[in-house]
């Protein structure tokens, strides 16, 4: 029996997510890996003045279920952008034992790896969404319950933060405390340059469901 298929006797897709909660408002935010995660989380902590229960971790089909009544956001982000900042921090900077326990879970993929070797990766079984890592999950799968029903009721871009901050503040009448941006290692156009022909298609291909969903192209 290969590696893959006893690999997918037992791997599960990590869909296991930090997710914030500003009970007093009912507000929740449902944040993706490597979109302004750091940001609201630091949000939240200041909203909430971190009181029990405004940090879980859990899947987006449990959220509904039991936040029935809560305004539910999120922001997403160019995948080829955010694809660039995953290998940054989890691969390019695989240097601490958190890190590399991630990559030890995926065959063939290795701290240090090249970005044209770890986009290719992707576009491998081992790489899909079947088994993948919350960081380099696609964003829909996230942003949907078991069912495939949208879990949010506003979705928002990073590269548009504010305006979206903005969005939810007329939605739901809670005024966000802004922050510093965290663990902001990639810069706005950076990953612009680490592409070529091959890897951009590639990711065009691996994610083009979320790029249709958020009407990305390459460039922003």
């Amino acid at each position: 029996m290969g590696r893959l298929a006893r690999m997918g006797a037992t791997a599960q897709p990590d869909v296991n997510v930090e997710r914030f909660v500003y009970a007093e408002r009912k507000l929740l935010a449902a944040p993706i890996p490597k979109v302004a995660s750091r940001t609201i989380k630091d949000m939240f902590a200041t909203l909430s003045n971190r009181a029990e229960g405004w940090e879980i971790e859990c899947p987006p089909q449990d959220i509904r279920p039991n936040y029935p009544d809560f305004y539910v956001f999120s922001l997403v982000r160019n995948p080829w952008s955010r694809i660039y900042s995953c290998w940054k921090d989890k691969v390019a900077d695989a240097v601490t034992p958190g890190k590399v326990s991630i990559l030890s879970r995926f065959p063939a993929l290795r701290p240090f790896m090249p970005f044209e070797e770890f986009v290719e990766w992707l576009d491998t079984p081992h790489g899909s969404d079947d088994f993948a890592d919350r960081h380099w999950m696609s964003q829909l799968r996230h942003l949907q319950t078991g069912d495939g029903a949208p879990l949010c009721n506003y979705v928002g871009q990073m590269e548009q933060i504010e305006t979206a901050f903005v969005e939810i503040e007329r939605q739901t009448g809670v005024t966000l405390p802004r922050t510093k941006a965290q663990n902001a290692k990639t810069g706005a156009q950076e990953y612009l340059a680490a592409f070529n022909d091959r890897t951009r298609a590639l990711v065009a291909k691996r994610y083009g469901d979320d790029i249709e969903a958020f009407g990305y192209s390459f460039e922003g």
